[in-house]
C-alpha cells in the first residue's frame, strides 16, 4: 500500500514520502487503527533500521574534498539554526502559553531538530542525480543536519533534566550539560573513526560483496543498538554511522561502490517502513485546541530558523538561490518530534499535553512543506551536472 501511495504522490508531482506518511496516518491509531498492536510495538526498531540505512548511505556519498569545502558552513548549520529556533520557541511559549523558560525550552528543542527522515533521503537523491554537486550543497546539509539533531536532542534532554530535578529540589549544572554537546559530537566522530579502523581489515579481506555489505551494515546497527540499550547521552550513533560511511568511501574506495549499491537496495524497502511508521505516529486530533497559537509559534520560529541558516552560510560562495534552497531544506520536522513529543507528558511535565500537540502540529505542517519544497525547487535553485565529476567517482 505504501509503495502505491508513494507512486501516486509522484504522479501528482509530490515527493513519494508524502503518500507514504498519509497512508501511515490513515491506517494508524489516529484513524482506522487497522495496524496490529505488535507492529506498532516494533515500529521504533524498524524506523531505526531505516534511519541507520539512510545515514550510512549519506556517509558513503561524502568525499574528503567536499568535507574541506563544506567544513565551516556545515558546523554552523549544525549549531546556529536549531539553537536560535529552540530559544525563540522558549520565549514565545512564555508569552502565549504561560510556560516558564525551562518548560518553553523543553518544547523548543523538541521542535528545533530538523528531520533526518525527510532531509537525508532527499539529499541522497540529489547526490545520485548530480544536483548541487558543484558546491557540495547536499553533502553540507547532510553533515549539518546530523549534528543539528545531536544539539537539539541534547538540549531537550538537558532542560527536561533541569525541570525534573528542580521539581525534586535537586541542583543541576546547566553549564556542564551544555559542555556535553561538543563532547558528544567529538566522541561520536572518534567512535566512527575507530570502528572503521577496527573493521577495515575485515572489509578488505571479505571477497563476497554481499557479505561485505552485510558486515558493514551489521556494524552500523550494532552502534545504534549500543546507544539505545545503554542510554548513552554522550554518544550519537547516527552521527558515528555517517562518519563510518565517510571513511569507507574515502579510504577503501575499491569496495565503497558495491557497499553503496547494496545499501541503496535496502533503502528501497526501508523508506516504505520509515515514512509509513512516521505517519502512524501523527495524531491530528491532538492539535485542534492549540492550532492557531501553534501556527503563530511555528511561523515565528521557522522565520528565525531561516535567519539562522543565512547566518550560517554567510561568507560562503553560495548564490541567493542556493541559500534559499538551504532554507527550504532545513524546514521539515518529523522523526525527532514523533519520538520525543510524548515524553514530557509521560514524565509529568506541566503543559506536557500542549507540548505534544504543538510538536505534532510542527510535523503536519513542515514535513509536507519541506519535502515538497525540496522536490519542486532543487532543479530550479541548484546547479545540475551534465557529466560525471571525477572527484566524486567511487573508484
Amino acid at each position: 500500500m505504501a509503495t502505491y501511495s508513494g507512486k501516486l504522490a509522484e504522479k501528482i508531482k509530490l515527493p513519494a514520502l508524502i503518500g507514504m506518511m498519509i497512508v501511515g496516518m490513515l491506517i494508524g491509531p489516529s484513524f482506522f487503527n487497522i495496524v496490529p498492536s505488535y507492529t506498532l510495538d516494533i515500529a521504533p526498531f524498524i524506523k531505526d533500521i531505516a534511519l541507520v540505512t539512510v545515514l550510512f548511505i549519506g556517509g558513503l556519498g561524502i568525499s574528503l574534498s567536499q568535507i574541506k569545502q563544506i567544513g565551516r558552513p556545515a558546523v554552523l548549520l549544525s549549531i546556529v539554526p536549531a539553537t536560535l529556533e529552540g530559544f525563540t520557541i522558549a520565549f514565545l511559549a512564555m508569552k502565549f502559553l504561560g510556560f516558564t523558560f525551562i518548560q518553553g525550552s523543553i518544547l523548543g528543542f523538541i521542535i528545533a531538530a530538523v528531520s533526518p527522515a525527510v532531509l537525508i533521503p532527499s539529499m541522497v537523491s540529489l547526490i545520485d542525480r548530480k544536483i548541487g554537486q558543484d558546491k557540495a550543497i547536499p553533502q553540507m546539509l547532510l553533515v549539518g543536519a546530523s549534528a543539528d539533531d545531536t544539539i537539539a536532542i541534547t538540549l531537550f534532554t538537558t532542560f527536561l533534566a533541569i525541570y525534573m530535578q528542580s521539581s525534586n529540589n535537586e541542583n543541576i549544572s546547566l553549564v556542564s550539560n551544555l559542555i556535553s554537546i561538543p563532547i558528544t559530537i567529538i566522541i561520536s566522530i572518534l567512535v566512527g573513526f575507530m570502528v572503521f579502523k577496527l573493521s577495515k581489515g575485515i572489509i578488505e579481506h571479505t571477497e563476497n560483496k554481499y557479505i561485505r555489505a552485510i558486515i558493514t551494515f551489521a556494524i552500523c546497527l550494532a552502534m545504534r543498538i549500543i546507544e539505545k540499550k545503554l542510554h548513552l547521552e554522550i554518544f550519537n550513533s547516527l552521527l558515528a554511522i555517517m562518519v563510518y560511511g565517510f571513511f569507507i568511501r574515502n579510504y577503501i574506495k575499491v569496495y565503497a561502490k558495491s557497499i553503496l549499491d547494496s545499501m541503496n537496495n535496502i533503502w528501497k524497502y526501508g523508506k516504505l517502513y520509515l515514512f509509513t511508521f512516521v505517519g502512524m505516529s501523527i495524531n491530528p486530533s491532538l492539535v485542534g485546541r492549540y492550532l492557531i497559537i501553534g501556527i503563530i509559534i511555528l511561523i515565528c520560529s521557522l522565520s528565525v530558523r531561516s535567519i539562522g541558516v543565512i547566518i550560517a552560510l554567510s561568507g560562503t560562495n553560495l548564490s541567493k538561490k542556493e541559500k534559499l534552497f538551504c532554507i527550504i531544506a532545513y524546514l521539515p520536522k518529523a522523526t525527532v518530534q514523533s519520538a520525543k513529543a510524548s515524553i514530557p507528558l509521560q514524565m509529568g511535565v506541566v503543559g506536557g499535553e500542549v507540548m505534544q500537540a504543538i510538536a505534532i502540529l510542527s510535523v503536519l505542517i513542515t514535513a509536507p512543506i519541506g519535502a515538497i519544497g525540496i522536490n519542486l525547487t532543487c532543479e530550479k535553485l541548484l546547479h545540475t551536472e551534465n557529466k560525471e565529476i571525477e572527484d566524486n567517482l567511487l573508484y
